[in-house]
């Protein structure tokens, strides 16, 4: 193949990618396994979904079981905007600042792996952050209630954002930094009723808001099974296995 054709093929290829986030991840993410070390992001159809709701909505509210690898899932989100368009401002909120680095971490380890025809230039590296050369960047911070009032923000992820503290407060002067078309994706387990997380997946879910609302039950994982279910239920007890994975409000407690 002549130098042409490889550069026609990169090209389309290049675009394909750009076009398409779930395509560019299941085609060149990778991604950190705890057992397995690097592996492929090979995407489950429920990932898929969510990548493209990502995709068609600026706010979505995700009620979630753990271990779906959603949080991984934005991240790859986080690093397709990066990669394909220029100067968008990413902000990662969590309860700890160690949570909210993990998820720029997990972006750091898909953007090493890239091919370098489709690997952005990082010109600013360091544990809380990263930049691009193309004006993108992503930073992740803890919950104050400051966090995220003076940014104006592409993308706002808010991890585990029904223990985030003061999110009503966070959530108001984020909001402002949003409202020229920016995007929020707030993903939690549930932690009772009554909280802002709560209420905007019951608002959302009754139609009265903008929100796209997504519950993703354990079950959806086609490597899980009722029998894995119930081991949860042996090592965490009847209350921790219901909020870690039965997307459940009622039975993940009271905090209103």
């Amino acid at each position: 193949m002549s130098d042409k054709n490889i550069k026609e093929v990169i090209k389309t290829e290049y675009l394909k990618c750009a076009m398409d986030p779930a395509y560019f991840l299941k085609k060149y993410a990778v991604i950190q396994h705890p057992i397995q070390g690097k592996i492929p992001f090979s995407l489950y159809e429920f990932q898929e979904k969510m990548v493209s709701d990502f995709n068609n909505h600026n706010y979505n509210v995700i009620l979630k079981a753990r271990q779906l690898g959603i949080s991984t899932l934005t991240a790859g989100y986080a690093l397709w905007m990066m990669t394909f368009q220029s100067d968008k401002n990413i902000l990662v909120i969590a309860t700890k600042q160690d949570t909210a680095k993990n998820l720029v971490t997990k972006i750091r380890v898909m953007h090493a792996n890239l091919p370098n025809w489709v690997k952005s230039n990082c010109v600013e590296d360091n544990k809380l952050s990263l930049r691009y050369s193309n004006g993108s960047q992503v930073k992740a911070i803890a919950s104050s209630e400051d966090a995220g009032r003076s940014e104006a923000l592409s993308l706002l992820i808010l991890d585990e954002a029904a223990f985030i503290e003061k999110i009503d407060t966070i959530w108001t002067a984020a909001q402002s930094t949003l409202a020229t078309g920016g995007q929020c994706i707030a993903l939690s387990t549930p932690n009772g009723v009554g909280n802002w997380f709560h209420k905007v997946w019951v608002d959302a879910e009754e139609g009265k808001s903008e929100w796209n609302f997504v519950r993703l039950h354990w079950s959806l994982h086609p490597d899980r099974d009722e029998e894995w279910r119930e081991e949860q239920e042996k090592l965490l007890g009847p209350s921790m296995a219901a909020q870690e994975y039965d997307c459940d409000f009622i039975t993940s407690g009271q905090t209103v």
